[in-house]
């Protein structure tokens, strides 16, 4: 996702947080000073957005084991102990799905999507592989029987992306894909 101009860099940072929910203040201010302190502002706000401030209310089933573990990967979004930024986040989901906490594992993106907006997308994309490991592992889906119904359901993958932003609705969507692969594979 290379942008050609500055402006198209801008255009889809603006869009990647407006989906996350953060709001766009645009202020006129008399002074420099007030512009300082708007600015100064601001960045406290973000810092504490990404300290995770606020955002565990949103997401209030969480546990505070839960939000401990997802404070941590948020803390080590960008580690060089990882290979790619969101190493840290895409870790604790892996393991959250192998203790079957769907809900954790819901609740860890939506707030690891708020404080690092840019970083959502790829996480999201990460997801439905994920899940293929869970059902495996967790659910006695057989691989060869996910592999035909994903062939045949051609928009899992996104309704996983767009469920996983809502943690009841996420686990509901598993189980419901977990009892049709098993139904097809009963059916054949």
């Amino acid at each position: 996702m290379t942008d050609k101009t500055v402006s198209a860099r801008m255009k889809r940072q603006r869009a990647l947080r407006a989906a996350q929910g953060w709001r766009e203040v645009k202020v006129w201010v008399p002074t420099a000073q007030d512009a300082a302190d708007v600015r100064k502002l601001a960045e406290e706000r973000r810092a504490q957005a990404v300290a995770l401030h606020g955002l565990t209310d949103e997401v209030p089933a969480v546990t505070h084991e839960v939000a401990a573990r997802i404070a941590k990967a948020i803390a080590a979004h960008g580690s060089a102990a990882y290979t790619i930024p969101s190493g840290a986040v895409l870790d604790l989901m892996t393991q959250l799905a192998e203790e079957d906490n769907l809900a954790g594992f819901s609740h860890a993106f939506v707030i690891f999507s708020r404080a690092k907006p840019a970083n959502a997308p790829f996480v999201a994309a990460a997801v439905p592989a994920k899940i293929n490991n869970f059902l495996t592992l967790h659910r006695g889906v057989d691989p060869s029987a996910l592999m035909q119904w994903t062939t045949a359901n051609p928009g899992w993958n996104e309704d996983l992306k767009d469920a996983v932003r809502d943690p009841a609705r996420f686990a509901h969507v598993v189980s419901r894909m977990a009892e049709a692969i098993k139904r097809q594979r009963s059916a054949d």
